[in-house]
C-alpha cells in the first residue's frame, strides 16, 4: 500500500532501486555509515526508508540547483570500489570532479590547533605532493587540513575536501574562502544530505572516507587524542594504506599522538623525500634533505632555530639563555629569520612559523604508487619537512621541490562526472 509500513506517501513497489537510493541518502536521520552497514548485510533499500524520506525528484532537483550530485557504488567516477572503507560507503554527495581513486591521493591529516610550524609543514607537504602530481585528501577543518589543501591549490594541484557536515553548510566559516577555491580547482565530498550540521559523532566516520580515499595518510600533528589518530589507524587497519608520520619533541603535547604512531611502526618523515620514496618515486643522491637544508643557515640563526623547533612560544629570556648566544648575535640572527619568514616575535614571545628550504631536487625515473604494508623507520627524528613550497603566513612563492616528476601517481585521465 502506497506510504504503508512507515514508507513516504510517494512510495509505490514500482519505484527504482535508484530512485529510492537517492531519496534514502537524502533523508535525514542515522549515519549514514549505519545505513550502509544495513545495505550490505543484505537489507532492501525500500526497507530502510522513512515516513519523512524525500521524493526522489524533488531531492535530485535539489541537487542539481546548487550544483552537486550523488554518487552510488556502480557509478563512473565511483571512487571506493578497490579500497572500501569499514563500516562502507553507501554514496557520496560530490561537488566538482569524482575524487580519484586511493592509489592517485595521499591524506595529510593533524590538529585543529597545531602550532603554525607544523601547519607551515602541512603546507609544505600538500605544495610539493601536488607538484609530484598526487591529490591531497583531507577533512576541511582548520589548522593542518586547510593547511594542506592551500598547499595543494598553490602549487596548480587538486585536492579533495572530506566534510562531516552537508555540502550546503559552511562549516567551518573560517574556511568558506577554501572551500571557494576547492569547488573551483578540487572536489568537496560528504556523505551527508544537505542541511546536516556538523556534530561530533559525524567525524569518526568522515575519518574513515579520508583514510580509504588516499594511499597514504601523512599524519603531521597529533595529540595523545587527536582525532587524526583514528585516521591513521583506518589506513592502517586495511593493510595496504601507508601510514606517515612527523615526529615531535617529547613534551610537545601537540606530538604525543604523532610520537606513539611511530613507535607503533609508522613510517618516521624528515622530508617531503621520505615520503614519495615510501610511495614508491625514487630520487637522485642530489634530493635535498631537512639536513642539507639547515646546513645552509649560519650557526648563530641555525641555533636559534633548533631552540624553536617544537613550534611554541618562547620568551627572549628564556631563549637566550637556551642559546647562550650574546644580545647582539640573538638579535642579528632573530632578524634574519623574521626576514625570512620563518619566526614571529609578538608580545607573547617568539615563536617558529616557517621551514627552512633548500635547493630543487633532481628528479629521477618514479615507480608506480606502492600498495603493501607499512614498514617501520628508524631514522632520526631531527630533521623537519623542509622544501620549496609556500610557507604558512608569509604568502611566499616557494621553489620546486624534490618530487618524482609528472608521474608518480597513476593518471587514468580526466575524473568522469559520475551520475
Amino acid at each position: 500500500m502506497p506510504g504503508g509500513e512507515g514508507r513516504p506517501p510517494w512510495w509505490t513497489p514500482g519505484v527504482g532501486e535508484r530512485e529510492v537510493m537517492v531519496s534514502l541518502a537524502a533523508t535525514p536521520g542515522p549515519l549514514p555509515a549505519a545505513v550502509a552497514t544495513r545495505l550490505a548485510e543484505g537489507r532492501g533499500p525500500a526497507s530502510l526508508l522513512r515516513a519523512h524520506s524525500p521524493e526522489p525528484g524533488a531531492a535530485a532537483a535539489r541537487l542539481d540547483a546548487l550544483g552537486l550530485r550523488l554518487l552510488l557504488p556502480g557509478d563512473d567516477g565511483w571512487p571506493l570500489a578497490a579500497t572500501p572503507p569499514d563500516p562502507p560507503c553507501a554514496w557520496l554527495f560530490v561537488a566538482g570532479p569524482a575524487p580519484p581513486e586511493a592509489a592517485a591521493s595521499v591524506a595529510a591529516v593533524g590538529g585543529r590547533r597545531a602550532s603554525p610550524l607544523r601547519r607551515a609543514a602541512a603546507r609544505s607537504i600538500g605544495a610539493g605532493l601536488a607538484r609530484a602530481g598526487w591529490c591531497v585528501v583531507s577533512g576541511g577543518a582548520v589548522g593542518v587540513d586547510a593547511a594542506a589543501h592551500a598547499g595543494a591549490l598553490d602549487a596548480g594541484g587538486r585536492t579533495v575536501v572530506v566534510l562531516g557536515c552537508g555540502l550546503d553548510v559552511p562549516y567551518p566559516r573560517a574556511n568558506t574562502g577554501l572551500f571557494a577555491r576547492v569547488r573551483a580547482a578540487g572536489t568537496l565530498v560528504s556523505e551527508h544530505p544537505l542541511a546536516t550540521p556538523p556534530r561530533a559523532a559525524h567525524f569518526l566516520p568522515r575519518n574513515r572516507l579520508i583514510a580509504a580515499l588516499s594511499a597514504a595518510v601523512v599524519v603531521v600533528e597529533a595529540a595523545e587524542d587527536s582525532g587524526s589518530l583514528s585516521t591513521a589507524r583506518a589506513a592502517g587497519s586495511r593493510g595496504l594504506g601507508h601510514v606517515l608520520v612527523l615526529p615531535g619533541a617529547p613534551w610537545d603535547p601537540g606530538a604525543a599522538g604523532c610520537n606513539q604512531l611511530i613507535r607503533d611502526g609508522a613510517t618516521l618523515v624528515r622530508s617531503l623525500t621520505d615520503i614519495l620514496e615510501e610511495l614508491g618515486a625514487t630520487t637522485t643522491s642530489g634530493t635535498t634533505s631537512a639536513v642539507q637544508a639547515w646546513s645552509g643557515l649560519d650557526l648563530p640563526t641555525r641555533t636559534v632555530l633548533t631552540a624553536l623547533i617544537d613550534g611554541q612560544l618562547v620568551s627572549l629570556g628564556r631563549l637566550a639563555a637556551a642559546t647562550d648566544l650574546a644580545p647582539a648575535a640573538l638579535d642579528a640572527a632573530l632578524l634574519d629569520l623574521a626576514l625570512a619568514g620563518l619566526v614571529r616575535r609578538t608580545a607573547a614571545g617568539i615563536q617558529a612559523v616557517g621551514l627552512p628550504r633548500g635547493p630543487a631536487a633532481t628528479p629521477a625515473e618514479p615507480a608506480p604508487p606502492a600498495q603493501g604494508p607499512n614498514t617501520a623507520d628508524n631514522r632520526s627524528p631531527d630533521g623537519v619537512v623542509a622544501d620549496g613550497s609556500p610557507q604558512d603566513g608569509t604568502g611566499e612563492a616557494g621553489r620546486p621541490v624534490a618530487s618524482p616528476g609528472p608521474r608518480g601517481p597513476p593518471h587514468p585521465g580526466p575524473s568522469p562526472e559520475g551520475a
